[in-house]
């Protein structure tokens, strides 16, 4: 027989060295400096002979300040953004674009961007009102210079999709993040049957139907889904950007009265949301988020196709699918944090410290 001493102490080898061999936060965010840098390095210079011609200046719009106004100023729908689109990078600049984003995502993230992106194509042909549309309309903008010692911002942003990271030391910010899709499901072409944002969705309609008559009163707190998300900015004043954080209130079951198998859907839910981002950060993210402390509440029919809503809400993390334009055919789906959209914590407290260290 082995000595168990002997086995123990393999075992923790095995597992320290696994540990060490494990990705650490520090190398996504080594990765996204890396990238942007070389991204920035491609507009030194000035503007080109192009650039000149187009009256389009890609260093000026690529890098702004960290304090910019437009750092906060993200959107989700067809319109002019600040940054430089994809359609005018040249075919290096769009590869490292492609690079900042996989020093980002995961693999299933980075998969999900791409196919929202691939839907403008169909939209575009579709499009009667000349909206901006189709996948060169995705723009990069950088807020700050990428630095592994100084705190910075970036974001990728077009119809559908809006990544907002703030980087420190001390860690990355990764809300508001936005994925939708229209259609939510194809449904003719050889594409039928194809969803990207449907993983969310039925995870969600597994708990909800699992769920007890008593259980459901609490759950389902309205036969009427909204329109859209509630922390959206589309349609209102920039003054009402962030009403939502006093206005929208906790709803729904608290997850802490769901038995372990509805549990486990609420963990399955937060890991698809969360699990966009590389492994080394979403289990930073993960680890952050008590699942018990947060609340499920669903509107509209639960029937499959027909409209719905549903949100997971504690005091600081908010999630929000809604799946009701289009004769519920249209998603869209939004993490928010009340501490932390666009780095607010992160940044203030590397300013904090920088600035006691100056005293």
């Amino acid at each position: 027989m082995r000595n168990p001493t002997i086995l123990l102490a393999g075992l923790t080898l095995l597992a320290a060295g696994a540990a060490a061999q494990e990705p650490s936060r520090v190398t996504a965010t080594q990765d996204m400096v890396e990238s942007a840098s070389a991204l920035l390095a491609t507009v030194a210079g000035g503007p080109g002979g192009t650039e000149t011609l187009l009256g389009f200046d890609k260093g000026k719009n690529l890098a702004l300040d960290l304090g910019d106004e437009a750092r906060g100023d993200w959107a989700y729908w067809p319109t002019e953004r600040v940054g430089v689109p994809l359609d005018l990078m040249t075919g290096e600049q769009r590869r490292l674009t492609h690079g900042l984003l996989t020093s980002l995502l995961s693999a299933r993230g980075y998969l999900k961007v791409v196919q929202i992106m691939q839907l403008e194509q169909i939209l575009g042909m579709l499009d009667t009102a000349g909206l901006p549309r189709g996948v060169g309309h995705y723009e990069v903008v950088l807020f700050g210079k990428p630095s592994l010692t100084e705190p910075w911002s970036w974001r990728f942003e077009g119809h559908h999709v809006s990544l907002n990271v703030a980087v420190a030391p001390a860690g990355v910010s990764v809300t508001p993040s936005f994925f939708g899709s229209n259609p939510a499901e194809v449904r003719s072409g050889p594409l039928t049957g194809f969803r990207v944002l449907g993983a969310e969705e039925d995870l969600a309609r597994e708990l909800v139907t699992s769920l007890s008559a008593a259980q459901r009163a609490k759950a389902v707190v309205s036969a009427e889904a909204p329109r859209d998300i509630f922390t959206g900015n589309i349609n209102k004043p920039a003054d009402q950007w962030e009403a939502w954080r006093d206005t929208l209130q906790i709803a729904g079951i608290p997850v802490a009265e769901l038995n372990e198998v509805q549990q486990h859907w609420i963990r399955r839910i937060l890991d698809e949301v969360v699990g966009v981002y590389r492994p080394e950060l979403s289990a930073e993210f993960l680890s952050a988020i008590d699942a018990k402390a947060l609340s499920f509440a669903w509107m509209g029919a639960t029937e499959r196709g027909a409209p719905h809503y549903f949100r997971l809400q504690g005091a600081d993390f908010v999630f929000e699918y809604d799946n009701v334009q289009d004769n519920g055919n249209h998603v869209h789906s939004v993490w928010r944090n009340k501490s932390e959209d666009f780095g607010m914590k992160l940044l203030g407290e590397h300013y904090r410290v920088s600035h006691l260290r100056a005293e």
